[in-house]
């Protein structure tokens, strides 16, 4: 795992995506989707494109803010929602939710993701000053 050193007081999510994508080399893409399901900023390893065509990574966009906003319905029940993973056979898709936005992050199909998610969730909590909104 890579050291982040930053100012955790004012952080733009420009600055955010990038510390994420440097957590680990098996990260290849991390975007920040709005509540309407539009992808506000991502940072990436390796190129989308050559995994999603056409129309596929608008509906993964959509789709993640679906999947995570129905959280609130459960939370009374089972707590507070930590992430969402999808495993697919070419990739790994998790999600965090973060205020009113999904964190989506796309991750290498052999990596293990239980540290991984630890430490993204982890990093989550330790920014205190995240501006989802500033670039």
């Amino acid at each position: 795992m890579l050291i982040i050193y930053n100012d955790n007081s004012n952080m733009n999510a420009e600055q955010f995506s990038k510390n994420i994508l440097d957590l680990d080399e098996n990260i290849l893409f991390v975007g920040i989707v709005e509540k309407s399901g539009h992808l506000s900023i991502s940072n990436q390893r390796v190129a989308m494109d050559e995994y999603l065509k056409g129309r596929n990574l608008e509906m993964i966009y959509s789709q993640s803010v679906y999947v995570a906003d129905l959280r609130k319905m459960l939370s009374n029940s089972f707590g507070n929602l930590n992430s969402i993973s999808y495993i697919y056979e070419k990739m790994k898709i998790l999600l965090f939710p973060i205020k009113d936005h999904v964190l989506l992050v796309f991750i290498n199909k052999d990596a293990k993701t239980d540290n991984m998610i630890k430490n993204i969730h982890n990093y989550i909590k330790s920014v205190e000053g995240l501006d989802l909104y500033a670039v």
